[in-house]
């Protein structure tokens, strides 16, 4: 009898231990992608605990929702010889989590790539401000208050 118990208790601790990474907490002002096998299947957007299906899903990124402040260098090219260093800063707001996390490798990234460029090629402030904010609502996100110095 004790060694049926001692099988039915660690039987029943290894199943605890592979539900434990399963379960999912969700904070307020953030939202989990989950995909299962490898392709999208569901955001969870409401603060809780959830359960994800073991073997089957995954938690791909976890996105805040809060305003944050980005500060980044940019190198420019400005002739064959001349580089010139550009500080820019913003304030972002994600407004599509699903397309910021699909739609670039690093959306952040294509975004400041995109300024640079449109230095590089000697655009107008404005247009590149007006252009910048456009551009980064294909993203999934709201750029506020874009600075360059």
């Amino acid at each position: 009898m004790p060694d049926i118990l001692t099988i039915i208790l660690l039987f029943l601790g290894l199943i605890i231990l592979l539900m434990l990474p399963n379960i999912k907490i969700v904070r307020q002002d953030e939202v989990m992608i989950i995909e299962r096998l490898g392709s999208f299947h569901k955001l969870l957007d409401q603060p809780g605990i959830y359960f994800v299906v073991p073997l089957l899903d995954r938690n791909i990124q976890t996105v805040s929702l809060k305003k944050q402040h980005i500060k980044k260098k940019l190198t420019i090219i400005e002739n064959e010889d001349i580089n010139k260093t550009i500080e820019i800063s913003y304030n972002m707001t994600i407004t599509d989590p699903k397309t910021y996390v699909y739609a670039s490798l690093d959306s952040n990234d294509t975004i400041h790539t995109y300024i640079k460029e449109a230095l590089e090629a000697e655009m107008d402030i404005e247009e590149i401000l007006s252009e910048t904010i456009d551009y980064a609502k294909t993203y999934g996100f709201l750029i506020e208050e874009l600075n360059f110095k």
